[in-house]
């Protein structure tokens, strides 16, 4: 299992840092609508996806490593 620190920033926004410059941003929408969640890696955006508790959207991945 990844070592992961979460780190609370509000209480509708929180970030799961996996070290290395890797780490997942939360934010939480209202409703059903569950969360917004941006994966980073080397510190640049890699991928988006919404979560909720009906289930997830497709991951939409960025290619900003070129």
């Amino acid at each position: 299992m990844k070592e992961y620190k979460r780190i609370d920033v509000t209480k509708d926004i929180w970030i799961i840092d996996f070290g290395n410059d890797n780490f997942d941003m939360f934010i939480r929408a209202s409703s059903p609508l569950g969360a917004y969640v941006y994966s980073f890696k080397k510190g640049r955006l890699h991928a988006y996806q919404r979560r909720s508790y009906a289930g997830a959207s497709k991951t939409k991945y960025y290619n900003f490593f070129d």
